[in-house]
């Protein structure tokens, strides 16, 4: 008995031994996991420098007030992330808020110097402690902060992380940069604002524009019949993306609408207050019986319209706003290639002020991108 006693001992004693340090083993495991997961400390990417690039202004004005300064890169916050940037679209309300104007000007902290753009494309480079959805290396876009300045003019940009989507594979950085304020834009004002339907006639202003001609495509894809005012040398551009194009410089949107003989059940305006006008004699009227009336979206303002309204149309202004699961959707459609971006220029960080100079110009094809 006493030898069995022994036998039994010395045999549980080293499966106890062995015992104690699996469960350190895992305990160790589950620490560090932990730690990684909730610690306050950063998670980087050890390819980060500690300073970069950044177009900045300190005063508005023309394009030659953009200039690049040496800045630290940012660092995690709580529900933000770090990316560095590969495209940043340049978009019309860059250069609008260049001068002073509009919303995103009035919003600016001026006390700083102000650092323009909100479409990105990047990879997470660092993350804080808490859970956002994203790691280290993950290939993301989105648009930054709108209308609050989003400082996607530089090299690195901390991004609020539920602004960003992750970008397919198979999509050029380039491309991705230059979509998501142009693409959300032409999406929320078709299916958020106006309610597009398949089936339903859709007048699309200046279809070769950054959100006309990612307009074009979401409105034909949804099945509706596409029209778009452009001129006679980018009539095969808007009809490769679906639409039927109308040349503004021959001929009057509205006589041509009429040869057509059917009303217009939406029309997307980004050209003025008289095109708004315009466009409303073009507009379904307001007593057909098993439709609705004629709706106008305006990205202009301010658009009259008090105007639209009183003859029985639903008119509203846009002003885009961040959405990440509707940019996922859009991440699926340029995924799949139903969307396509079109990239008029890709110019480097350096070269933002010829970037403005270029698209005020207003002669752009598509989208226009920096390149850090």
């Amino acid at each position: 008995m006493l030898l069995v006693s022994e036998r039994l001992i010395r045999d549980g004693g080293t499966a106890l031994v062995y015992f104690l340090m699996v469960l350190l083993a895992l305990t160790a495991v589950t620490l560090r996991e932990l730690g990684n997961r909730f610690s306050n400390r950063t998670s980087r990417e050890v390819t980060v420098t500690d300073t970069m690039q950044q177009v900045q202004l300190v005063e508005w004005g023309g394009p030659e007030v953009l200039h690049l300064a040496e800045v630290p890169v940012p660092e995690p916050v709580r529900g933000h992330v770090v990316v560095r940037v590969q495209a940043a679209g340049v978009n019309p309300i860059d250069t609008t808020t260049r001068k002073g104007l509009g919303p995103a000007a009035q919003l600016a902290d001026t006390s700083k110097p102000v650092v323009l753009g909100w479409d990105i494309a990047g990879v997470v480079t660092a993350v804080a402690g808490d859970y956002t959805g994203f790691a280290v290396g993950d290939r993301v876009f989105g648009m930054v902060n709108f209308p609050v300045l989003g400082n996607t003019y530089a090299q690195y940009a901390l991004v609020p992380a539920y602004q960003l989507a992750h970008a397919p594979d198979n999509v050029p950085m380039e491309q991705l940069g230059a979509a998501p304020l142009a693409a959300l834009t032409a999406y929320q004002a078709l299916f958020e604002v106006a309610r597009l339907a398949a089936g339903e006639r859709i007048l699309i202003h200046a279809g070769t524009g950054g959100v006309g001609h990612m307009a074009i495509q979401l409105a034909a894809a949804a099945g509706a019949q596409v029209y778009t005012t452009a001129s006679a040398r980018n009539r095969e551009f808007v009809e490769s993306l679906g639409a039927v194009c109308i040349d503004y410089t021959s001929e009057d949107f509205r006589e041509a609408l009429a040869d057509d003989g059917e009303h217009i059940d939406v029309v997307l305006n980004s050209t003025g207050a008289q095109t708004f006008l315009d466009s409303l004699d073009v507009l379904a009227p307001a007593d057909r019986i098993f439709a609705p009336a004629g709706r106008i979206v305006t990205l202009t303002s301010p658009d009259p319209l008090e105007a639209a309204r009183e003859r029985g149309f639903t008119a509203q202004w846009l002003t885009v706003h961040p959405d990440a699961g509707q940019l996922t959707k859009i991440a699926h459609y340029l995924q799949e290639g139903t969307l396509r971006v079109h990239l008029d220029r890709v110019f480097p960080l350096a070269e933002a002020a010829a970037a403005h100079e270029y698209i005020e110009q207003r002669h752009a094809r598509g989208k226009v991108v920096l390149v850090p």
